[in-house]
C-alpha cells in the first residue's frame, strides 16, 4: 500500500491528519497537472481543492487493486477539470502565441521551468492540443506508466502508448526547430 492509500485509509478511519498529509503530498503536482488541462492557474487551484474536498465530503471508495492512489486521485481531478471546462466558457485553448504568453504568467510553472531546455520544452508543450499535452504531462512530469495514464484518461493502453510515441516524435521535431538537438534524449 502506498503512502497516499495509507493516509486515505487513516482518514476514513477517523484520522483527520490523513487528509492533511494527502493534500501536502499531492497538492502541487495535481495543481500543475490540472493547470495543463484547464490553462488557468486559479481555476486549477480551485479544482485541486475541489478534488480534496470531494475526498473529505463524499469519501469515494479507493480500490488499491485497480490503480495507485495517485492515479486514482488524478482521475478524480481530471473529471472535475473537464466538467469545469464544459461549465466555464472562459477556459479556452488559444493560438500558439497566447499559449506561450500564458506560460509566462504562472508562477508554479516559472518555479518548475528553470533551464532554457525546460523553457523550450514547456513552450512546445503549450503548442500541443490539450489531449496530447495531458498525456505528455502525465508521462514525463508525473512519471506515470502507460497503464496509469490509460486508467486516468479512459483510453486503451495500446492507444496511449502509440499516441505517446507520436507525440514524442512531434516534440522532438519542435525542439530541433528551436535549436535543441538530441543531446541526451532526456
Amino acid at each position: 500500500m502506498d503512502k497516499g492509500a495509507e493516509n486515505y485509509a487513516a482518514y476514513l478511519n477517523g484520522d483527520g491528519q490523513g487528509l492533511v498529509r494527502i493534500v501536502d503530498e499531492y497538492k502541487d503536482g495535481l495543481t500543475m497537472y490540472l493547470n495543463g488541462v484547464v490553462r488557468d492557474t486559479y481555476l486549477a487551484e480551485d479544482i485541486c481543492m475541489d478534488t480534496f474536498f470531494r475526498l473529505m465530503v463524499k469519501r469515494p471508495r479507493y480500490d488499491p487493486g485497480q490503480s495507485s492512489f495517485r492515479t486514482w486521485l488524478y482521475g478524480i481531478g481530471r473529471r472535475l477539470a473537464y466538467n469545469a471546462i464544459k461549465r466555464n466558457k472562459r477556459v479556452t485553448y488559444g493560438a500558439d502565441e497566447a499559449a506561450e504568453e500564458q506560460a509566462d504568467e504562472y508562477s508554479l510553472e516559472e518555479e518548475y521551468v528553470k533551464s532554457e531546455r525546460h523553457a523550450a520544452l514547456y513552450a512546445c508543450l503549450g503548442k500541443l492540443p490539450p489531449d496530447e499535452r495531458e498525456l505528455i504531462w502525465l508521462s514525463y512530469f508525473e512519471d506515470m506508466s502507460v497503464r496509469d495514464i490509460s486508467k486516468i484518461t479512459g483510453a486503451r493502453e495500446n492507444g496511449v502508448a502509440v499516441k505517446l510515441f507520436r507525440i514524442r516524435k512531434k516534440l522532438k521535431k519542435m525542439l530541433e526547430e528551436r535549436g535543441f538537438g538530441n543531446e541526451n534524449d532526456s
